[in-house]
């Protein structure tokens, strides 16, 4: 990540177009937004658009504007393009990889001659921008297939730029935890560590930062996260902490009814545990599969078995 990150500074003092590659969640857009940043357009535009977010026409009229009355629905002043608004700047183009043939060579075009056309004009426009241009695909693969020009792919590949993924640079997973979650970080169990830290990451720094949100709101991480090395397997999420939660339920079961699921959330807080509702569902499910306890709805609630009687009593 340093070298990817001197690369990025270096390439930022040209004018040359940069082609950042990684995973989905990996912060290509960060990583662009930096590098106009650190650039000498610094104080002119940065202008953004997510490329497969819009359809063909759209985007069309979004990059290179239109005169009025073009198409209907069309401004009757027309509208500036993306190249226009950017113009001195820098214009990133995410997700570049999912454009139409068409878009491509109206693109190479605009790069190549410096110049677009708005939609229904027949005048050119000169403009001065900085391109980056970022993609989630291997454009390589993608020109061998035919969907992408290779004309186009070698005018935008001057500067490659690869993020790498999460899973690939595990010593910054603590670090962008600590960025996110600031002084609640120091909260946070060794044990809980660890399963961050063995997790694939599959949605890279944009899947860490939902993680801590979550942590933010519900004072624990994600159940399939802290639990995924585990493979979620019934008998590891039954011995966690079951002798707690079944002579919580014994404690509470009579001949007519058990215990709710709130006030076994109560219950397990007032002993130093917190737990969230939609962990709590999966433990009671568990404990019914294993015939533990029986779920009931309203108010009889959650009622232990003979077979959980027999459980604590074995411990």
């Amino acid at each position: 990540m340093m070298q990817c990150i001197k690369l990025s500074k270096k390439a930022a003092l040209t004018d040359y177009t940069i082609l950042i590659q990684g995973e989905s969640g990996t912060g290509k857009e960060l990583l662009a937004q930096s590098i106009h940043n650190f650039s000498y357009r610094n104080e002119m535009p940065f202008v953004a658009v997510n490329c497969a977010a819009l359809t063909e026409s759209l985007l069309e009229s979004q990059l290179f504007g239109y005169e009025g009355g073009s198409f209907t629905g069309a401004s009757k002043n027309g509208k500036l393009g993306l190249f226009e608004q950017a113009n001195t700047g820098t214009l990133f183009l995410d997700e570049i990889g999912d454009i139409s043939q068409n878009l491509q060579r109206q693109l190479l075009r605009a790069i190549q001659e410096k110049q677009i056309m708005r939609i229904s004009s027949d005048r050119l426009i000169n403009i001065d921008v900085r391109i980056i241009v970022a993609t989630n695909k291997n454009l390589e693969e993608e020109v061998k297939k035919g969907n992408f020009r290779s004309d186009l792919f070698y005018r935008l590949n001057v500067i490659p730029i690869t993020i790498p993924k999460l899973s690939d640079r595990r010593d910054d997973i603590l670090l962008l935890l600590e960025n996110f979650l600031g002084s609640k970080y120091y909260n946070i169990t060794n044990e809980e560590k660890k399963a961050i830290l063995n997790y694939d990451w599959p949605g890279n720094v944009r899947e860490l930062e939902s993680a801590t949100n979550y942590y933010k709101t519900l004072s624990e991480f994600p159940y399939y996260i802290v639990h995924k090395r585990n493979n979620n397997s019934e008998k590891e999420i039954i011995n966690n902490n079951i002798f707690l939660i079944l002579k919580i339920i014994n404690d509470n079961t009579n001949n007519s009814h058990g215990i709710g699921r709130t006030q076994l959330i109560y219950k397990l807080k007032e002993k130093g545990i917190k737990i969230s509702d939609s962990r709590i569902r999966i433990l009671l499910e568990c404990l019914e599969k294993n015939n533990y306890i029986e779920i009931n709805r309203g108010r009889i609630g959650n009622v232990i078995t003979e077979k959980g009687i027999d459980y604590l009593t074995n411990l």
